[in-house]
């Protein structure tokens, strides 16, 4: 009877059998395929999220590519909650570097304001994927993502408590919305459409009129 090479060498372990192709995909192939996806959304936005692009950058394959992240769009997603992550961390991180005597309402929602304002000048394409992903995505948004812009509406509702006319919570936050609105709105219009040659001084001179004039108004209310 004939042996087997596994039991001529005395063991009956079955012979290895040789594997085909690239091994499998590491944590480190996706820092690295995410980090390229990174740069090309800084540098071209939505449009630059291809997968073949990515592929190219990171030095992998288009197949591995789908393979890290699915399809673009989950890509999309994971990044656009990146910035929004990000932005909030900003905003939080500017209004505790304000001094103790600037600690009025007014001066505290300028200073929100105006973080928002220079993440918008510095991160231009980020932030416009993360206003347009939705319609790329054609998807309800994530649930942490929802739960990082309510943190961020948080931040505004606690510069707001003191105001007599925001004394309640639904009161509150829809005052923080609609300033929010408000700031991204002008900040929107005048970036793109402002004749002057400083527009963000004057988005910020339009946004010191919106917010002045209802803080004025909120403080008013008995």
């Amino acid at each position: 009877m004939k042996t087997s090479p596994a039991t001529r060498a005395g063991t009956d372990a079955p012979a290895p059998k040789k594997t085909r192709g690239r091994p499998g995909l590491t944590d480190q192939d996706r820092e690295v395929a995410l980090q390229a996806a990174r740069v090309l959304l800084a540098e071209q936005g939505l449009n630059g999220l291809q997968a073949r692009a990515i592929a190219r950058k990171a030095g992998l394959s288009v197949g591995s590519i789908y393979k890290l992240f699915g399809d673009i769009d989950a890509l999309v997603r994971f990044l656009n909650l990146e910035t929004h992550q990000e932005f909030s961390a900003h905003h939080r991180a500017a209004l505790a570097a304000i001094s103790p005597d600037e600690s009025d309402v007014e001066t505290r929602l300028m200073v929100l304001a105006r973080a928002y304002l220079d993440f918008v000048l510095a991160n231009s394409a980020r932030w416009e994927a993360v206003l347009h992903g939705s319609r790329r995505t054609d998807t309800s948004r994530p649930a942490d993502y929802v739960q990082s812009e309510d943190n961020l509406f948080a931040i505004v509702e606690s510069v707001i408590a003191d105001v007599p006319g925001f004394a309640g919570p639904g009161q509150r936050a829809r005052a923080a919305r609609a300033l929010w609105a408000s700031v991204h709105g002008i900040v929107s219009l005048t970036l793109a459409n402002s004749r002057g040659s400083d527009p963000a001084a004057e988005a910020m001179a339009q946004i010191g009129v919106i917010l002045g004039a209802v803080i004025r108004d909120a403080s008013a209310a008995q």
